[in-house]
């Protein structure tokens, strides 16, 4: 359960607020959301078994983050419960655009609405910084509307 869970081609990563990631308000500092939504990104890729070590180490390609897009609507607190839903919102051979959305967690409750909605375009670049073909990479079915896979 460390790396979530894909359910309905949506993954699921569930995490704490902890006091750290909080600024002088009490509230989460805006920056953290990405972390959090890297985390659930890197969680994802080592649930399908993408080794993101190995393709850097071996293939000379990591994935990179080229545009985001963030928004607030309410901000979490020390100690609350937050999980990730990852799904992917589009795709071509040389990009993908995933849609990152955290919502607070009580119990067995999810809340209605996110508190954080993010899209984040990644892409696949070597070690020369040129951009890849990622549906070579990338060919889960989490995956599967990307252009090029099968």
């Amino acid at each position: 359960m460390i790396n979530g869970e894909i359910i309905n081609n949506t993954h699921h990563y569930v995490t704490r607020i902890f006091y750290e990631d909080t600024d002088a308000g009490g509230i989460v500092y805006h920056a953290n959301y990405l972390k959090y939504f890297e985390r659930a990104r890197t969680s994802l890729l080592n649930f399908i078994n993408i080794d993101q070590k190995q393709l850097l180490e071996k293939n000379k390609l990591g994935f990179v983050v080229r545009d985001i897009n963030l928004r607030i609507n309410k901000s979490f607190q020390f100690n609350q419960i937050l999980l990730v839903k990852t799904c992917l919102k589009s795709a071509k051979k040389s990009c993908i655009v995933l849609k990152h959305e955290a919502f607070e967690a009580i119990q067995d409750t999810i809340s209605e609405n996110p508190n954080v909605a993010c899209e984040i375009q990644i892409v696949m670049i070597n070690d020369k910084n040129k951009v890849k073909d990622i549906s070579k990479i990338l060919n889960h079915p989490f995956f599967k509307n990307i252009r090029g896979n099968k």
